[in-house]
């Protein structure tokens, strides 16, 4: 074996090994990384058939030790144990979040206290992996091109399933639970626009494409049209998400100004722009219930009479529109017709027509 490649085993090794859930004890137990890979899906088959107590009792430990599987990646981006591990934990989360665990309820106290560890390590697992881990560049040498779909597919395979079936779909999770969920989208979204206008023209595409994704998806939990068919527990979703959503853009569209304010007549990095550009086409598409719009960080006398007279549906403009007042002056044509577009569609909220 190549001197790189028994490091980077022996680091999977390590990692395995650093973990007391029962999992981990199964596959870090000195056994090679090819027989590993081979066990992770059996043990994953056998959880998944198990009668509904059992799987309840060690769902937690079973959450922790894919985790652990999982964060091989940072040693080994180009191992295999992590990508089987992502698409197992992908199976194992969805099913127990659509579970009815209405058998597990006799004892009450016993299944709040393992749900709670369940989405405890959810979270971890989460905040570990998909800050950790997605959509970045975690290793110095050049992937193939196939190589870099791949990790794509599964990265984007891994958003879809966190944002569509566990933030929409959960029934149970704690609020504080839904809080850091919440900030791990945020964290990733963030990536870009962290970056200063010297360096994020040099960000990779699919870096940047991670975190386009990870924003639009916070947009969809907030959206009142794609929640609509979902359980109540969306809306929760929803409310802790809007006021990390505003935020999030405010901060955007402010990096955007103070970029082309700095740069002067100097072209802005085209990352930049189509950044910004996403965050005005999402804003002027996002439609919100009354209840998110209660949460947002306006005037109580607006939230009244918007709410009064049922013109809650774009509130979220209303927080911003100090923002939009200045980028009305922005270089780019673009960014100043959408601009144009939020200012309609705010008027129209408020209801105000022109005079003549």
């Amino acid at each position: 074996m190549p001197v790189d490649g028994a490091k980077r085993t022996l680091a999977e090794r390590s990692r395995l090994n650093g973990s007391g859930t029962k999992l981990d004890g199964a596959v870090g137990c000195g056994w090679g990384i090819l027989f590993v890979e081979k066990l992770v899906p059996i043990i994953v088959n056998l959880f998944l058939e198990a009668p509904p107590n059992e799987r309840f009792s060690a769902s937690p430990e079973v959450i922790q030790g894919l985790g652990r599987c999982m964060n091989t990646r940072r040693d080994n981006p180009r191992g295999t144990l992590w990508r089987i591990s992502a698409e197992c934990f992908n199976r194992v989360v969805t099913d127990e979040v659509r579970q009815d665990n209405a058998d597990c309820k006799s004892d009450v106290n016993s299944y709040r206290l393992s749900r709670a560890r369940f989405w405890k390590e959810v979270a971890d697992v989460y905040e570990t992996f998909l800050v950790g881990s997605c959509g970045r560049v975690l290793s110095s040498d050049v992937p193939s091109a196939d190589s870099i779909t791949a990790d794509e597919t599964l990265e984007m395979s891994v958003l879809t399933v966190f944002g569509d079936d566990i933030l929409k779909l959960q029934k149970d999770a704690p609020v504080e639970v839904l809080q850091r969920l919440v900030n791990c989208l945020d964290h990733c979204a963030s990536r870009t626009g962290s970056l200063p206008v010297q360096t994020v023209g040099f960000l990779p595409l699919h870096c940047s494409r991670f975190s386009l994704s990870c924003l639009q998806m916070m947009f969809s939990l907030c959206s009142c049209i794609a929640k609509a068919s979902l359980c109540a527990a969306a809306s929760e979703a929803s409310k802790v998400t809007i006021p990390i959503l505003m935020k999030r853009c405010e901060v955007i569209l402010g990096q955007f100004l103070a970029d082309e304010n700095d740069l002067g007549e100097h072209p802005l990095p085209s990352v930049r722009i189509e950044e910004t550009i996403c965050v005005l086409q999402e804003l002027a598409r996002l439609i919100i219930d009354i209840d998110t719009a209660n949460v947002l960080n306006i005037p109580a006398y607006l939230k009244e009479a918007l709410g009064k007279n049922k013109l809650h549906r774009r509130a979220h403009l209303l927080s911003l529109l100090p923002t939009f007042s200045e980028l009305v002056v922005s270089r780019e044509a673009r960014v100043r017709e959408l601009v144009q577009v939020l200012l309609r569609l705010i008027s129209s909220e408020l209801g105000l027509q022109p005079l003549t």
